[in-house]
């Protein structure tokens, strides 16, 4: 497998484990009110939320090393656009999973976003 796709295996599953791990945050805060930082632990070390907690930490743990590996074998001008299109991943599993709205203006927005990564990334083979 050459270098380049690779590389690009690393930085897909680099975005999927960002995008997941916020997701899953996200989830076991929902139910919480906002607060100060002690509210915020209590909130995510709380009975029943540890297990998804370490779930997020070992998902951003993990995208981390895939990012590293990701830039050891791909350029940081190629990586980082892409990279930066997990936020359209973030706000389709929060639709999907979370079922937070996503209107008509948040879909052009992440479609404008796409577009910039796409012209931002030159095509390597």
């Amino acid at each position: 497998m050459s270098r380049f796709v690779l590389g690009n295996l690393f930085l897909l599953a680099s975005i999927g484990c960002a995008a997941l791990s916020q997701v899953v945050l996200k989830g076991v805060l929902r139910a919480s009110e906002p607060g100060d930082l002690r509210t915020l632990c209590t909130a995510l070390l709380g009975p029943g939320r540890r297990v998804r907690t370490a779930a997020a930490l070992t998902l951003v743990a993990l995208g981390f090393l895939c990012w590293l590996q990701a830039l050891a074998r791909l350029e940081l001008s190629y990586a980082y656009p892409i990279a930066c299109a997990s936020v359209l991943v973030v706000a389709f599993l929060s639709w999907i999973v979370l079922g937070e709205p996503l209107p008509a203006r948040a879909w052009l927005g992440t479609l404008l976003v796409l577009a910039g990564v796409a012209l931002l990334s030159p095509v390597r083979a």
